[in-house]
Order: C-alpha cells, then structure tokens, then sequence
C-alpha cells in the first residue's frame, strides 16, 4: 500500500510539472490565478468600499456600442453616464468610477461588450437592423471606446460578445466574427497594447427547456442560427459532448482572441456536475490560450440580513430556507475552487460576481414553495451573491485568496 501510494504521489508531482500554466497576455508570470471582482459599481463600492476586502486582480464592467455605461467619450467629447434604464434595470456600469476612485487604483479591468439584439450584424456591415446604428454611429463609438481603454493605462481584458454561443443573444456567426476581426485591427491600429481580447462561452444545462426546442434538459446548449432575419431567427439545440466544437467553434475567432473564457453558474443543472463544464474547458486548452472564468456567482442563492441565513430560490425548483453561509459554502463555492484549481495549468484568471442582484428590476424574482413563478423572474432567480455581506461568508473567501488579495491561494487540488 505504501509503494502504491507513493508511486501515486510521484506520477501525481510529473504530471502537475508537464502542465505547465499557458500564458498569455496579463498572466501572471508566477502562475497564479488571478481574481477579479464585480460586476456593478455598487457590488464593487461594497466590496472594497464598504468591506474593505483587499483590492484584487482586477474590477469587472459592462459596455454596449451604445454607450449606456458611464465614463465613455461621446461624439461631442463629453462623457457618458450610465443610463437610468440600465442602472435601474440591470446594475450601474461606470468606467469613470474605477479609474477615478483612489481606491481602486492599479486594478485591472475586464470589459464585457455586448452586442445582441442584432448589433453584431449593423457592426458588422453598417446596417441599423437594431435601430440604433444612424449614419454607423455604432462604430465610431466603439472606436472611441477602446481609445478610452488603452487610456486607462491598465491591464484590460476585452470579453467581445461574451457569452457566444448563448441563445439569449442570438449571435449570427459570420456577423460576430467579422466585428472581432474589426476589432481587433482597430485595437492594434490605436496600438492599444494594454488590451487583451476574450472569447468567452456560457456553458449552460438547463434545468428546463424554456423555449420550448425539445432539448433535452440537463444537458449542454446553445443557439442554433436559422436566419438573419424574420421572427424564427434561430432556435436552440443541445451539443454533442463527444465533439462540443462542431457547434461551439462556429462562433470561434481564431487568432483574434487571446485569451478564451467560460461562464460559471449552475454546474449543479449539468448532468453529469461539472462534467459537462470540464469538456468545454478540455476543448478550450486545445486552443493554447489562456482561460477566464468570466462570470461566476452562486446563483439563486438569497440572503437575509437579519438571520444571517440564505434561502436558495430558483424557478421551477423547491425552496430551501435558513441555510448556514457554510452550507451554501459547501454547496457552491468549494466544487467550484476545486475545479479551477483542478485546470490552474489553464484557467489563469477568475471573475466573481459580488452583487445584490435582487436590487434591480430585470433580476428581481419571487417564487412560491415549489418554485412557481410569482413576479418577475426574467431570467430566473439570480439572488445576492456578494462575497462580502455575510462575515462567516467573508472569511472562509478570504481565507482562498492571497495575502494581497489579488490571486487565489495556493492550495492543492481537491476533487470538485
């Protein structure tokens, strides 16, 4: 038993050595795994401002080609502020507020650029199929966007059309990867260095089939593009795991990515866990970029301040009240540490969303007993996953994290 165990231990230590970490732009040249903190300037504020968490790796944000977000320059030189619509709705996004606040200084930042509802196709061919692309105004702004990003100075990871392959968004292939590729040469025409890209997918197992595609819950998704336009633009279809590319890299841009991501959120719908989500990674390392957990949060989980408890609340589940911060530590958080510690030879860089997300209205949801819809819930329950709100929460994240608070702790691997 002990020559087995040792020998174990030995083809353990060779293969950790041969999986040398797979660098990139803004890796970190020690190999650690760099954290990143989001996604809203008020799950920001609390984090650091109110917490007093360590600042970490890097902030996250969010942006549009038509510049609702805050701290933006517009066409007439003034700066953008983030619409009412969409700090009411969706959370404030404000790129003034992370490059202007003292405390926040040196941060990365990672950008999420959404380009739905038919933005991709007028950026892409200078049509206003979306209604919002006037004389091409759509592209002009993004050229003035990454401008205002290589003047951060700091290290910036660009997520275009994150979420690809995502039904939600409805990407046409063709049309997104010619906006990458435009992009991209504007990027290097503004010799905008700082700026890494990431192509990023949503890894999704519904627990039902919301569209009523005939998939099969349980298992991986993604949109199946049928037209350019028209109501029946497209549909949804699960993926085949033993070739998960032959749907996935339609959306792929090639060497115009230099970093690949995934999103992390209920692994648990997966049918085989995190399973299915370890394929996609898999698929991904072949690619020799680094990997971004682009989004990740314990979703669905709701907080109550004055019990110290959670109740977990998700559509078409049943309720689970007055649950200890360590069980939904357990639940969550310590399959998916295992996981990114299980691939850190790949994933080099980790996105939590720290958010009340019941405090917009897009996001708010309530659920009966039984999980049955009560009012909103637009996209499910996503809950208030803030790192920092419950203490004993507080401390079991703080003790993963570094002594500056900027990279995951260097622990072993645990089975996820």
């Amino acid at each position: 038993m002990m020559f087995r165990t040792l020998a174990a231990g030995l083809a353990l230590a060779c293969s950790s050595l041969a999986a040398a970490p797979i660098g990139g732009p803004h890796t970190d040249p020690q190999g650690r795994t760099a954290v990143l903190v989001g996604q809203t300037r008020d799950g920001i504020h609390h984090y650091m401002l109110d917490s007093r968490m360590p600042l970490p790796w890097g902030l996250t944000m969010y942006v549009a080609p038509t510049l609702d977000s805050g701290g933006f320059t517009l066409a007439d030189g003034s700066r953008s502020k983030t619409a009412s619509w969409y700090a009411e709705g969706f959370g404030p996004q404000d790129l003034a507020f992370i490059t202007g606040t003292p405390q926040l200084q040196g941060s990365a930042i990672a950008v999420g650029f959404w380009m739905a509802n038919q933005l991709d196709v007028d950026l892409a061919t200078g049509s206003n199929r979306s209604g919002s692309n006037e004389g091409n105004r759509l592209w002009a702004n993004v050229q003035r966007m990454i401008g205002d990003l290589k003047a951060t100075g700091r290290p910036v990871l660009l997520r275009i059309g994150y979420e690809a392959e995502g039904p939600w968004n409805g990407y046409w292939p063709s049309a997104y990867k010619t906006v990458w590729s435009k992009m991209r040469a504007e990027i290097r025409a503004q010799k905008a260095d700082n700026i890494a890209t990431v192509w990023q997918l949503a890894v999704l197992c519904p627990s039902h089939d919301a569209w009523n595609a005939g998939i099969t819950p349980g298992r991986l998704i993604a949109a199946k593009p049928l037209a350019l336009d028209g109501k029946a633009r497209g549909t949804v279809q699960n993926v085949d795991m033993n070739n998960v590319g032959a749907v996935l890299d339609a959306w792929y841009p090639g060497d115009d990515a230099d970093w690949t991501g995934v999103s992390v959120f209920d692994p648990q719908d997966c049918h085989d866990g995190y399973g299915t989500l370890q394929t996609v990674v898999d698929h991904l390392k072949k690619k020799g970029k680094p990997i971004l957990v682009a989004e990740a949060a314990a979703r669905g989980f709701d907080y109550d301040v004055a019990t110290g408890l959670y109740a977990y609340r998700q559509t078409g589940k049943p309720v689970r009240e007055k649950l200890a911060p360590e069980q939904v530590w357990r639940e969550w958080y310590q399959p998916f540490l295992a996981f990114v510690r299980a691939n850190r030879d790949s994933i080099r860089a980790v996105a939590m969303i720290s958010d009340d997300w019941q405090r917009y209205t897009h996001w708010q949801c309530r659920v009966d007993a039984q999980g049955k819809k009560l009012a909103g819930c637009n996209e499910g329950n996503w809950g208030d996953t803030r790192l920092d709100v419950n203490p004993r929460l507080r401390a079991l994240w703080r003790a993963e994290l570094s002594a500056d608070g900027k990279y995951l702790a260097d622990k072993p691997a645990a089975q996820p």
